[in-house]
């Protein structure tokens, strides 16, 4: 009997011996299958069209197939909260924008932390948003806006993709920045904010770089500043914030990879390196910077990490000093 247990519990050792070696080798040679990347908003969209970019590089270097799978609503935060939820084993990422960070500030009962339910993997880059104003307004400049807003508190009305978005808080942010007062006017995306603008319904938008090169160019709204260090090579004419006179104000939409909380770190470190590799990809580069107007990083996880820890803090308190919360 005794030496049927010696062989019973010899088998079994064998057994976890094995199953760890086989562990390991599968940890080793991550990824082994394929990998689905969340997008939080439509096709076509900004966030889907960074995703698609990137996840076609990073499969070619990583060897496996990344499937982007849309899942809409709520400003991203379903697609966020199922990635939250899922297996933190790498092979379900998500491509983040600005809105992670929005989300905590104007939706009172999320079923998730950004910080504490994601992994940061790295950051992608960031899109700078413009301030537009109607053509038909006589200010040439930001100081001059700002010095004729001022005389007419609550008076200009500002337009916004819909009530606690990216552009109705960056339009906030920066009204509270110069002491102004506006009207917010809510529309249903970026595409009839942009038209009401346009048609002199209001005079006022923060909207990205690559939507406002668009109304530029039909002359009937006028670009005073753009966020971001540098100026950006689809509005090249545009000074910057800084260059205007208003050098700590920044309102660009931030892109990034993430995973579920307790990603491995060799499968963090892995991810990283190789999306560093792809933005240093010319055929990237010109999708996303060149005619996307994106400023690409890079960076580390904890960079990254770091990054939405100040854009959560920084949109809290611009809700709450406005009031703002989520239809």
């Amino acid at each position: 009997m005794s030496s049927r247990i010696y062989s019973v519990v010899k088998a079994f050792g064998a057994l976890l011996m094995a199953s760890a070696f086989c562990l390991a080798h599968a940890q080793g040679a991550y990824p082994s299958k394929p990998i689905t990347m969340y997008v939080g908003f439509a096709a076509g969209s900004a966030t889907d069209i960074v995703a698609r970019v990137i996840a076609q590089k990073l499969s070619e270097r990583l060897g496996q197939p990344i499937v982007v799978q849309n899942l809409t609503g709520a400003a991203s935060t379903i697609a966020t909260a199922a990635v939250a939820r899922a297996a933190p084993d790498g092979y379900t990422l998500m491509t983040v924008s600005g809105a992670l960070a929005i989300g905590p500030a104007v939706y009172q009962n999320l079923k998730f932390d950004v910080e504490k339910d994601l992994t940061s993997v790295g950051l992608i880059g960031s899109l700078p948003t413009v301030l537009l104003i109607n053509e038909s307004l006589p200010p040439r400049s930001l100081s001059e806006f700002v010095a004729y807003a001022k005389t007419r508190p609550g008076q200009l009305n500002f337009g916004s993709s819909g009530n606690g978005g990216s552009t109705h808080l960056s339009a906030e942010l920066f009204s509270h920045a110069v002491g102004i007062k506006m009207t917010h006017v809510p529309y249903r995306g970026n595409s009839p904010a942009a038209a009401a603008l346009m048609a002199g319904e209001v005079q006022v938008l923060m909207d990205t770089v690559l939507l406002a090169s668009q109304s530029v160019k039909t002359n009937r709204v006028r670009a005073l500043a753009v966020t971001g260090k540098t100026r950006s090579p689809v509005l090249p004419d545009v000074p910057t914030f800084a260059e205007a006179g208003l050098p700590n104000f920044d309102a660009s939409i931030f892109f990034g990879l993430m995973g579920p909380a307790q990603l491995p770190k060799d499968v963090v470190d892995k991810l990283n390196k190789e999306l560093n590799e792809v933005l240093k990809d010319a055929s990237v580069r010109t999708s996303l910077a060149t005619n996307g107007g994106l400023q690409l990083s890079g960076g580390t996880p904890d960079q990254m990490a770091q990054l939405v820890h100040d854009e959560v803090a920084k949109w809290k308190k611009v809700a709450q000093q406005a009031g703002i919360k989520a239809e």
